[in-house]
Parts: structure tokens; sequence; C-alpha cells
């Protein structure tokens, strides 16, 4: 798994997102910030295609990711699949 696995699975959610107006405002902008913070991460000195950025900011970004993706599970199950995909890249990454 690699950086470009995740920018790849992040364009997907936010086209979902955008061809997708059932999406609450309030699920939107949890989603929204965390494909923000992601970005931050992957543009950070630390993050190189090789290294990982620190454990706790890892740890808690697949958490939050997780958190999403069971939301979505029960709301909105056609975009679970991608942020699954997310969290589990992020894991297997050591993001």
């Amino acid at each position: 798994m690699s950086i470009d696995n995740i920018k790849t699975s992040l364009e997907k959610l936010r086209a979902t997102l955008e061809n997708n107006g059932a999406v609450d405002g309030e699920l939107k902008n949890l989603l929204q910030t965390l494909d923000t913070d992601i970005q931050q991460l992957l543009k950070s000195p630390e993050t190189t295609a090789t290294a990982a950025p620190a454990t706790g900011i890892r740890s808690e970004l697949v958490e939050r990711a997780q958190g999403i993706s069971a939301r979505l599970a029960v709301k909105h199950p056609h975009l679970e699949p991608v942020l699954r995909e997310i969290a589990d890249t992020l894991t297997n990454m050591g993001i």
C-alpha cells in the first residue's frame, strides 16, 4: 500500500460526495475534515513513500476513519467501502 493508494481513495470519496447529495451536513463535514487532515499529513516532510508519520497522529486518523466508516455503513452503505479502504490503507502503511 502506498501514499498514491490513499490519494486515489480520497479522490474517489470526494467524487462520490460531490455526486451524492444524500449525505447529511454533519457527516459530510466529518469526511471533509478527515480528508483535509490526511492531505496535510501526506504533505508533511516526515511522510514520504517509505516513511510514516508519528504514531499518535496515525492512530487518531485511523480511529476517526473507522468511526466514520461505521456510521456510513448504517446510513450510506455505498460510501462505506471507500472509507474502509482508506482506513485499511492507512493501517497497512503504518499511518
